[in-house]
């Protein structure tokens, strides 16, 4: 007994001086990221003005709204030290530029304003972007809004408390915002030891939607008063739905305002500044040719026009599509597979467009030398290449959502067939059984799917994520996971099931009136990028005529004029899908027309003008 306690004894004296040996081999230096560096410079250096940046546009209240949890002070001397560094290094590269080339007087105002215009861009870009945040996170709770009110709603019907319906929710993927939201009021309970109403309380008191911290706020409130919180519910979620439907149309309305901008803009203004490019052009060559060196002597500036068309348009359009971006009602579903078709038909854009340049005899331009011969090799390289990277995403587009035309407005009859036979008593899998012999279009498949494996004894859920597998459209899923998840708690009465199917109904409605409103609206980006492709070289060709000059005097601008109207003619197209869509990816189909338009309207323009 006694060589065994001592044998004991010593083994855990020998363990005890061997744990923390392993414990030190085992732990692992901390990585220091570049990101670290940054942070730890900015802090040595700018921390006093970055201490006073916050304070004086209220970092703090600022980042609790938008949802970042990021130090004000940190953030504000890695602000100011970006304006610094930015700063500095584009006024040394002005100064190594101005040391280095010979610049006009046009250029040396262009590159001053750059040198400006960075540095304070840099400071805009740091201060919009906790702005941005706190709209798109106001802008997307509200559009999951009417959903997870009415899920609560079957929730808290089944017995569910406040505390699992937020535990539920905080793991539910058919929701991204309002997931997001539960999960703050998670971690509230968990890891500050707040009670359920009072961490719900303190997350909707900071939100930036309104209709959000109101109706929480008035949930918490019905709680704590001991009301009837399910009436309370069915009435918030009736109000949502129709308030949805209101906002919907006027959201319409101004996607088409955005859309009208940008022809204005995009296709009026710049057609009518290319003709002035093209008379300046006119006008200089003309007076060229008076002079004893003829047009040897003419140097045409087309830092104007190349500024205007490879940045300011550009620049316009996505600022149009950002715009259409947070107005649009938006939906978690990605349509990844189609970027990553982009991805991978990007090198072989690059190849096209390198074989395309040489087989048509543009081979020249790869080393510097561009005549009229290679503008044409470079517009026909350039369609070829943004052929090649918007074909096959446009395609794969194709090929996800070819099933969904009216599966919103099919789901809308799916739902009010099983209300009504819900009220006879049914079980929603019976009433899927009952019900699966109707034609719901394209909704029909995913019925069926679903019958057969409830008809085999797989459960509700299991039968409906079988039966989605592949399906795009949000409502559908987030009606279906209502539909289960009410089955689930014993909830879902006829009338919250109703109210749902009221509401995408309204939503199959809006969609088509969507769909008929922007097809008026998509004539009229292909129209202006033939306008763009074609009128202003007609008019400097013309006027090149008049005066006897070949048009091959005028290359530099003919290469600007070209090359410009193919880029923005494939922005046409991305801002076309994305109004239309409601995603960029369904923009690549516009895309590769427009593109395959503009680069027949330039070979004729080219024909006519005779290069």
């Amino acid at each position: 007994m006694r060589l065994g306690f001592f044998k004991k004894k010593k083994e855990e004296k020998e363990k005890k001086a061997v744990t923390p040996t392993r414990l030190r081999r085992t732990a692992q230096r901390p990585v220091v990221t570049v990101r670290d560096v940054f942070t730890a410079f900015s802090l040595t250096f700018f921390e006093s003005p970055g201490r006073a940046l916050a304070k004086t546009f209220e970092f703090d209240r600022l980042f609790s709204r938008a949802g970042l949890h990021i130090h004000p002070i940190k953030y504000g001397a890695e602000t100011v030290a970006m304006v610094v560094l930015s700063a500095v290094f584009v006024a040394i590269g002005f100064v190594v530029t101005m040391f280095t080339v010979n610049l006009n007087v046009m250029q040396m105002i262009i590159g001053i304003m750059i040198c400006v215009t960075i540095p304070i861009m840099v400071f805009v870009i740091r201060l919009a972007h906790p702005y941005i945040a706190m709209t798109m996170r106001r802008v997307e709770t509200e559009n999951e809004l009417p959903f997870f009110m009415a899920y609560v709603a079957t929730m808290v019907r089944g017995g569910y408390g406040l505390e699992k319906v937020i535990e539920r929710v905080s793991q539910l993927k058919v929701f991204k915002a309002i997931r997001r939201e539960a999960q703050m009021v998670v971690t509230r309970i968990k890891m500050f030891g707040d009670d359920p109403i009072t961490a719900l309380e303190k997350v909707a008191s900071d939100h930036p939607s309104t209709r959000f911290r109101d109706i929480m706020l008035g949930y918490t409130t019905t709680l704590r008063s001991g009301g009837d919180v399910l009436h309370y519910l069915e009435i918030r979620t009736r109000e949502l739905i129709e308030s949805r439907m209101n906002e919907v149309r006027n959201i319409l309305n101004r996607l088409a305002s955005f859309l009208e901008l940008y022809i204005i803009f995009g296709i009026v203004v710049s057609i009518t500044l290319f003709v002035f490019f093209v008379v300046n052009t006119a006008i200089s060559a003309a007076q060229a040719a008076r002079t004893p060196e003829g047009l040897t002597s003419m140097n045409i500036d087309v830092t104007v026009p190349a500024l205007y068309n490879f940045f300011v348009l550009p620049l316009m359009g996505f600022a149009i599509m950002w715009a259409i971006h947070v107005n649009q009602p938006r939906t978690p579903i990605r349509y990844n597979e189609v970027y990553l078709t982009l991805l991978a038909w990007l090198p072989i854009s690059v190849a096209a467009f390198v074989l395309v340049l040489i087989a048509t005899g543009g081979a020249n331009v790869l080393g510097g030398v561009v005549d009229p011969q290679g503008v044409k090799s470079l517009v026909y390289a350039t369609a070829a290449a943004f052929l090649a990277v918007s074909i096959p995403p446009a395609i794969k587009y194709r090929s996800v959502v070819k099933t969904h035309k009216g599966l919103v407005r099919s789901t809308a009859d799916f739902l009010r067939d099983i209300s009504e036979i819900r009220k006879t008593g049914l079980s929603p899998e019976k009433c899927i059984v009952l019900v699966s012999s109707r034609n719901y279009r394209n909704l029909t498949p995913v019925v069926e799917r679903a019958a057969a494996a409830l008809s085999i004894g797989f459960s509700l859920e299991e039968a409906m994520r079988k039966a989605l597998r592949g399906i795009k459209e949000w409502f559908v899923i987030a009606s279906m996971r209502f539909l289960v998840d009410s089955t689930i708690v014993g909830g879902g009465s006829p009338e919250v099931i109703d109210a749902l199917a009221r509401f995408t109904q309204t939503l199959g409605e809006l969609e088509e009136e969507t769909r008929r409103r922007m097809r008026s609206q998509m004539f009229l980006p292909y129209f202006g990028a033939v306008l763009l492709a074609s009128i202003p070289m007609i008019i400097l060709y013309m006027l090149l005529s008049i005066a006897k000059i070949p048009i091959a005097t005028a290359t530099p601008l003919l290469l600007v004029l070209s090359l410009g109207s193919m880029v923005n003619a494939f922005i046409m197209g991305l801002i076309a899908g994305k109004a239309s869509q409601s995603t960029t990816a369904a923009g690549f189909i516009h895309s590769a027309i427009l593109t395959a338009v503009t680069a027949t309207a330039l070979a004729t323009t080219f024909t006519y003008i005779g290069i």
